[in-house]
């Protein structure tokens, strides 16, 4: 591999430290992927890091927040463990307890990290790690090397800066904890919204083009968005594993049992529409969940009224399994459409994520906040925001709760950047973060003091092709328009 594939950032929760990540190889081997990386503070006094989930558990610490990315498959790919989710990481072991396993400045330590084998078919990676550092396009993936052997602690106690020291490696063996996962989407239009997951796609429908107010009859509007549901579930179902799944849903207006009872029959409504035009060679399901699972608030946070969010939650949905294009990969996109892009090869490693394009603040307290946008970029079949949260208090921040954390029961609350959605002025389409298993595709902020900046980004599906520019709304700070795509 070339050299050149580094990243630079804040490592650690309370006391952060800056680190030099730089990437030496990604291996193929028939039962699984070596990441091979060489890993440095740059900080005046030795670092602990915590490059790992293991906290206090024992007595060191692994590897586990790299996580492996493939672009145009759609794929996830986290650490080897042991035995289970919760195991330790295989590969490089950092012992703690004192302060001599500190990372010590200057001195470079080469880490070994695994995971599931990749498809043949994949040629390149992206390096997304759980950590305030910018991720990694374009790795290319390398054939023919050394399988993984054990290694031990170098016994040198207090290397020097500019040498090498090894940490002990331990290989994968016994039993394995193997995690892949696909990769969801979420988009909404003023028409519909467009939701995968784990190979199932749903397509939510507002009932407001669909159907006269408090009513279950198509109105004249309707046929034409039916149409094109018709079109995209006889190109993207599989009628070899039912059922197709329609769901009525509704707002929080009225009494909950009429909301329930309108749900179902719209759903129904729906439901004899795609009978009479797909044909008797799928199973149908129609139900109804009236005001029970919104996806927006119904209700601003001073009490009033959310009309918007309202809109949002009157939709009837059609779910079904996605056809599998090749026995290990599912398709997890669409063709391009004037909405969605079109999925393109693994984009190129930059070195800088580039110049600041916009730029936000948040004020609470003491707590001073300017968060700098850099150009989104197009990797594969998603885009990719980066930005850098600049502490300008006086004291120390702590990134729990706003201003980062969003509102949306189709995800999680609980992430970092779920109030940061991508916006197509022109299509009025809203980009939700990319989510793997229960977790966003994004990073987190670390605590941070007067002057220090976190670097972070997040997923997102691609916009159109034709689309160059796009706006960034974060719930709690404000909006940024214009960002460029490239």
């Amino acid at each position: 591999m070339e050299e050149g594939f580094v990243r630079e950032g804040l490592v650690g929760f309370d006391s952060p430290a800056p680190f030099r990540v730089e990437v030496k190889a990604v291996e193929r081997h028939s039962d699984l992927t070596a990441l091979k990386l060489s890993i440095m503070t740059t900080a005046e006094k030795p670092a602990t890091g915590d490059f790992g989930y293991d906290g206090l558990r024992g007595n060191s610490a692994t590897f586990g927040r790299f996580r492996l990315l493939d672009p145009v498959g759609g794929k996830m790919y986290f650490t080897l463990r042991e035995k289970d989710a919760e195991g330790p990481t295989f590969g490089t072991r950092h012992p703690m307890g004192s302060l001599s396993e500190d990372f010590r400045p200057g001195v470079r330590y080469p880490v070994e990290v695994y995971f599931p084998p990749l498809p043949a078919s994949v040629k390149a990676v992206s390096l997304v790690p759980d950590l305030p550092v910018a991720p990694m396009t374009g790795l290319p993936i390398t054939d023919g090397a050394a399988a993984p052997v054990a290694k031990e602690r170098d016994q040198n106690e207090e290397p020097s800066p500019g040498t090498e020291f090894q940490w002990p490696v331990v290989p994968p063996s016994g039993e394995i904890w193997s995690g892949v996962s696909g990769v969801n989407e979420f988009v909404e239009t003023p028409q519909k919204t467009t939701h995968e997951e784990g190979g199932q796609e749903t397509v939510g429908l507002r009932t407001d083009v669909l159907f006269a107010f408090d009513k279950a009859t198509l109105s004249d509007k309707a046929a034409a968005i039916l149409d094109e549901a018709v079109r995209e579930t006889r190109e993207r179902a599989d009628p070899d594993k039912p059922p197709i799944t329609i769901e009525g849903h509704t707002d929080s207006k009225g009494e909950t049992s009429y909301n329930q009872d309108l749900s179902v029959k719209r759903a129904e409504v729906v439901r004899d529409y795609l009978v009479d035009k797909l044909g008797p060679g799928y199973t149908y399901q129609a139900t109804g969940k009236g005001e029970s699972e919104p996806i927006a608030k119904n209700e601003n946070p001073d009490g009033s009224d959310n009309p918007e969010g309202r809109a949002r939650n009157r939709r009837v949905e059609i779910s079904y399994r996605i056809k599998e294009e090749k026995p290990d990969v599912t398709s997890t996109t669409g063709p391009p459409s004037d909405v969605r892009g079109s999925t393109r090869p693994p984009a190129p490693f930059q070195t800088e994520t580039g110049p600041v394009a916009g730029s936000l603040h948040w004020q609470r307290g003491d707590d001073r906040l300017r968060v700098d946008f850099h150009p989104v970029r197009r990797d594969g079949a998603y885009v990719v925001a980066a930005f850098d949260v600049v502490a300008e208090g006086t004291s120390l921040f702590i990134a729990i709760p706003a201003p980062f954390n969003g509102w949306d029961s189709v995800f999680s609350a609980a992430a970092e950047y779920g109030a940061f959605i991508l916006v197509d002025p022109a299509s009025k389409a809203r980009f939700h973060p990319l989510k793997m298993a229960s977790r966003f595709v994004e990073n987190w902020v670390p605590s941070l003091q007067p002057g220090q900046i976190g670097r972070g980004y997040v997923y997102y599906p691609a916009p159109a092709d034709n689309v160059t520019s796009i706006t960034l709304e974060a719930e709690h700070i404000g909006q940024v328009a214009n960002l460029p795509i490239s």
